[in-house]
């Protein structure tokens, strides 16, 4: 009896770094599988404490937040690290994936725009929940390049 394998999609995902042409900075993003409120608190106390704009959302098999303000590395890895030990997750923060499963809804679930925040990233996700603010503010971080890639996943 041969075991059968997985049907693989091709998707579109984002990784977690951004230049000016300068520098590299670091997008931070996390995915919760299975979030109860609390690690949704956490999560939202954490982005205020760095000071990160932020949003998250709910897609088919969990949540995702995106940090929309570009950070240090170790103002990054200090963020992630407490979001390892505080709402572990087996997820390395690399990428997130932007392409929709089929049958996919995402709802958008809290954001909040008081800090820096990359307008071309901010303008993908205001594609998908038209709804949030178009910022036009000192805030506003315009020539980051955000870089993409192309990754085959199993979980369709």
């Amino acid at each position: 009896m041969s075991e059968q394998k997985p049907k693989l999609k091709k998707v579109i995902g984002l990784r977690n770094i951004v230049t000016d042409g300068k520098q590299w900075k670091y997008l931070l993003f996390y995915d919760l599988d299975r979030p109860t409120e609390e690690d949704i608190d956490i999560l939202h106390d954490y982005m205020q404490t760095f000071a990160i704009s932020y949003l998250i959302y709910k897609t088919k098999n969990g949540i995702h937040a995106v940090g929309l303000t570009p950070l240090a590395i170790s103002q990054y890895a200090g963020m992630f690290l407490c979001l390892q030990e505080d709402i572990p997750e087996y997820y390395s923060g690399q990428t997130i994936r932007l392409s929709r499963k089929e049958g996919e809804t995402q709802e958008l679930l809290s954001f909040n725009l008081g800090y820096p925040v990359i307008i071309n990233l901010l303008s993908i996700y205001r594609k998908r929940f038209p709804h949030l603010p178009i910022k036009h503010d000192k805030d506003v971080l315009e020539g980051w390049r955000l870089v993409f890639e192309k990754f085959w996943t199993s979980k369709v």
